[in-house]
């Protein structure tokens, strides 16, 4: 197994022939041998000379620190987007290039989540338009009787004439960049940031998310500081509250590979902290609004250091994906039909592991908002799969903790034998308590 492919039996050969039937068997074996290439050579810089192979890393090297691609990539939205006449093509590249790129964002999230003073800080801070659409559709209503009716019964407004002002407004901003606030919020409009007017494609749409309970509470404020009372305000919360439900899973379905969740303190007092998450989730270049590159973070440290844990408190700092290689293993081998209990990835051969980790940092979520690799590589030949593979990692952390603290953390920690998770203190969920194993 793992070895290189049998050449197929020779046919029987007369005395005279013997001689060249050898020759012609050792030619297959050396092609059989040929055809087996160990994982240090994977990807196109394995089959070039020395010469070959040394600029090819030279000319890797420079594409990866440069970020040639992303530029690369960006052009060609452009291209796609805009579509200049073939004899304005180049003029239009170098436009392109000299030009500051507009940033595009939308902020979305259930009433009473103070989702205005966050974009308004948003757009100060990177000198973009604030398209607040409750305030559009407040100044539309004054002059339509019946859009105001609808807004003060709390109900939504109709798709066509929320996206018409939403458009109108992008519009005059598409050079400058703009954050939308408040929008979309149903598919229907979703799908109309998805248009070639609006550049198919927004940069980020971030997602702000709190409980429940701090919801309603923000918005019976909003109601309290607006003159009404709460108790009579009632009807409205609920049905403010169950249109957002009923839309915002549709919306972040469509926006899935782009879409940022970030949990917000219903007070006051996080509001700093909510920010640096924000702008950690733009990921903008400090000097211009040109998006960079997505984080790719690799995370690794001996057993018990807290990779884990660290990896899902980047992922969710960032909004990048958290890529567990034992868990995609473990479905990996779930779904083949091969015994999963037990087998580390340790057991498993680099070539397998490399080939399920690939796959999933090749998936569109990863590409688009990037990811945090947890405990991967561990091998030389792992790490060289992520370079010749384009998946090289722009951080490495590698979290270091003493032989004693190791022995100690792993003595404590249980795991759970139905999701594999690992625990080094008592759960929350008394079931899972009781079914941990030492």
């Amino acid at each position: 197994q793992g070895g290189a492919p049998h050449a197929p039996p020779s046919p029987p050969c007369r005395s005279g022939h013997r001689a060249r039937c050898g020759r012609t068997r050792d030619a297959r074996a050396r092609r059989s041998l040929a055809m087996t290439v160990p994982v240090q050579t994977w990807g196109s810089l394995g089959s070039m000379v020395g010469e070959q192979r040394e600029f090819g890393e030279q000319s890797a090297e420079y594409l990866e620190s440069n970020e040639v691609h992303d530029l690369f990539g960006y052009l060609l939205r452009q291209v796609v987007v805009n579509q200049p006449p073939p004899e304005k093509l180049i003029k239009f590249l170098q436009e392109q290039i000299r030009a500051k790129p507009p940033l595009a964002v939308a902020v979305i999230g259930p009433p009473g989540i103070n989702r205005s003073k966050y974009c308004a800080q948003i757009a100060q801070e990177y000198k973009i338009q604030h398209i607040h659409v409750g305030k559009l559709l407040s100044t539309a209503a004054r002059s339509r009787k019946e859009l105001k009716e609808i807004i003060e019964a709390g109900d939504l407004v109709e798709d066509n004439v929320v996206i018409d002002l939403v458009k109108a407004e992008i519009h005059k901003w598409n050079k400058t960049g703009w954050i939308l606030d408040g929008f979309p919020r149903t598919k229907i409009q979703a799908q109309a940031l998805s248009m070639k007017e609006t550049g198919f494609a927004l940069d980020k749409v971030l997602l702000l998310h709190t409980g429940e309970k701090a919801i309603r509470g923000r918005f019976a404020a909003k109601v309290a500081a607006a003159g009404f009372s709460a108790a009579d305000r009632e009807d409205l919360i609920n049905s403010r509250l169950q249109q957002y439900q009923r839309h915002v899973i549709s919306i972040a379905e469509l926006y899935k590979n782009v879409i940022r969740q970030i949990e917000v303190n219903a007070g006051e007092e996080g509001f700093d902290y909510i920010m640096a998450t924000i702008k950690g989730n733009l990921h903008l270049r400090p000097y211009a609004n040109a998006p960079l590159r997505s984080h790719r973070i690799s995370i690794v440290g001996s057993c018990a250091s807290g990779r884990t844990t660290v990896g899902r408190a980047v992922a969710k700092h960032y909004g990048v994906v958290h890529v567990d290689p034992a868990l995609l293993l473990r479905k990996h081998q779930q779904a083949t039909g091969q015994q999963a209990d037990g087998m580390p990835p340790e057991w498993v051969s680099d070539e397998e592991l490399c080939a399920i980790v690939g796959r999933r940092l090749s998936e569109i979520d990863c590409v688009r908002k990037g990811w945090v690799l947890d405990g991967f590589p561990k091998t030389t030949s792992q790490a060289e799969f992520l370079r010749q593979s384009h998946h090289w990692p722009t951080r490495m952390i590698h979290l270091a903790i003493g032989e004693e603290t190791a022995v100690q953390r792993t003595s404590e920690r249980k795991i759970d034998p139905v999701t594999g998770a690992a625990y080094y203190k008592p759960p929350g969920n008394p079931l899972v308590a009781e079914r941990l194993l030492a």
